[in-house]
């Protein structure tokens, strides 16, 4: 657990001497010594500790003549730590983040745990309180990030740093979160980027099998009750297996492959057709055809649902067949999907998984993701447009859209990724998430969203938005494995547009070290190597 003082006081009210909160937090002065901030009835002070924080704030008092309460909110934004609850859809969901607690003479206490930024402390009790210090605790992961990036452009580096950010709050202990606010649970397609993200930070950690293990074997339903999400664990579990070369695990885990490959068998009809009548797996209603929120129940959700089918049943296929198991039955269940009559979709997302699944023209998707730049871009699904624009050998252009898209994130005060962002937004002119409320101009936390993240109750630390920083080390930096674990690996320059990018990836022999530069035209490697580890063409 880390300490971590409060940078700035945002707003006050009928509150004296409020320097000394963040002096004695610093000096750690003795309580009986300290002097006191004191709060009146019907005041407040909004402290903000400079970045997302998962853990929790921490309050020490001084000398109270009788027993009070304080109301404690803690915020994401300036805006949620000031509503509320119900204002702009705030709420405790997954987390208490705002609640009364009793303050007694020279005593402290610590709220419970939640992701937040900015917190807000106002007496409820009917009586004044004297405070000596306020100061947060962050909970970390105990890992020691090892995956490094840095390039000539200085926009992409705090891009980069802020992903890395939004990753290692969402890595826990002992699994990863999809975010630390709300949705503090393992959601397996959401997962899919946090597994990629996390592997290219940490290497192989032991929160990806105990993340495939709590969703696996359940009888009688989806995985986490959603069709697709038993489409992305197979997804996840190829992964895995090309990030680590740990064919044990993946051994273990076939009867629960074959499980999932049956339920699709069953529900992919000979006219390639779905009809989930002849299965018992239980859903979530409405989800028959969920890819993403902005397709969701829309036409086009089939469309990318299928897409995401067929990439997986290929991506199981291969390892299966590498591993010396059978593959017939996924081949015929591919070849019943494409009899169905695919029509073009103007959903990025759902162009982008007909690239991965190699069931869309090049000419075609290409101008599709073009338009519009990083409008159209959702932060779940930003790992598989950059993924397929580098498919596409759009690299220069994806690096862009990482550029304008999650730039615009930081402009609005970003210290980790968001939940989702839409590009549209800025057309109002928001304020961000460190201003005070204001009724005459709308707030980017508060008064954007849709779906399950309206308004406040919006997450701004989801860890599906930092997937796309496999694109810097797959791409840019070009280190890809050629035989599963990265035993062997070839190592080829994309630094589209930039003067110069290194880094280092993680992995089980050690960390490969590259730096591409140009210089006159030429782009001149340097490649450190793992022992063990073979660099091939």
């Amino acid at each position: 657990m880390n300490k971590v003082n409060f940078v700035k006081i945002v707003d006050s009210k009928s509150a004296t001497n409020i320097h000394v909160l963040a002096d004695n937090a610093l000096t750690e002065k003795h309580v009986f010594m300290a002097e006191t901030c004191t709060v009146k009835q019907g005041g407040y002070v909004v402290v903000d500790f400079g970045k997302e924080i998962c853990g929790r704030v921490h309050v020490v008092f001084g000398y109270n003549e009788c027993e009070g309460k304080v109301r404690i909110r803690l915020g994401e934004s300036v805006a949620e730590a000031c509503a509320e609850l119900g204002q702009n859809n705030a709420g405790n969901n997954h987390s208490l983040r705002d609640a009364v607690y009793p303050v007694v003479c020279w005593s402290d206490f610590s709220t419970t745990e939640s992701g937040f930024r900015f917190a807000r402390i106002d007496p409820v009790g009917g009586a004044d309180v004297n405070i000596t210090a306020v100061y947060a605790e962050e909970d970390t992961n105990g890992l020691t990030m090892q995956g490094k990036f840095n390039c000539s452009d200085e926009r992409i580096n705090d891009i980069f740093d802020v992903a890395a950010r939004t990753i290692s709050l969402c890595v826990r202990e002992k699994e990863i979160w999809d975010g630390v606010k709300r949705d503090r649970v393992v959601w397996i397609g959401d997962f899919y980027p946090e597994l990629v993200g996390a592997f290219n930070l940490y290497g192989v950690i032991p929160q990806f099998t105990r993340v495939l293990d709590m969703v696996s074997d359940f009888d009688g339903c989806w995985v986490n009750r959603i069709p697709s999400y038993s489409a992305w664990w197979l997804v996840c579990l190829a992964e895995y297996y090309k990030l680590s070369g740990d064919k044990s695990y993946v051994l273990q885990k076939l009867p629960y492959v074959y499980k999932i490959l049956c339920d699709f068998d069953e529900i992919v009809q000979p006219d390639g057709n779905i009809c989930y009548s002849q299965s018992n797996n239980g859903m979530f209603d409405g989800n028959e055809f969920f890819v993403d929120w902005p397709t969701h129940q829309t036409a086009d959700s089939e469309i990318g649902w299928r897409y995401l089918l067929t990439y997986a049943l290929q991506q199981t296929k291969a390892f299966l067949a590498e591993l010396g198991e059978p593959t017939a039955n996924i081949e015929q269940t591919l070849a019943r999907l494409d009899m169905y009559d695919y029509k073009q979709s103007t959903f990025k997302q759902v162009t982008a998984l007909g690239v991965l699944a190699n069931r869309i023209d090049e000419t075609t998707a290409t101008k599709l993701l073009r338009e519009g730049g990083a409008n159209g871009m959702t932060a779940f699904m930003s790992c598989v447009i950059v993924k397929a624009l580098q498919n596409l050998c759009e690299g220069e252009f994806a690096l862009k859209v990482i550029r304008d898209y999650f730039g615009a994130m930081l402009d609005m005060g970003a210290t980790t990724f968001w939940e989702d962002f839409d590009m549209e937004w800025l057309a109002d002119t928001p304020s961000s998430i460190t201003a005070l409320p204001n009724s005459e101009r709308k707030n980017i936390h508060a008064d954007y969203g849709k779906f399950c993240y309206k308004g406040l109750r919006h997450s701004l630390c989801h860890g599906w938005s930092s997937g796309f920083i496999d694109f810097f080390f797959g791409y840019v930096l070009g280190i890809v494995p050629a035989a599963v674990g990265y035993q062997s690996v070839s190592i080829t320059p994309h630094l589209c547009g930039l003067d110069f990018a290194e880094g280092e990836l993680p992995t089980r022999y050690g960390k490969i070290y590259v730096r591409h530069e140009l210089s006159n035209g030429v782009v001149k490697s340097t490649v450190r190597l793992p022992d063990g580890v073979i660099l091939t063409k």
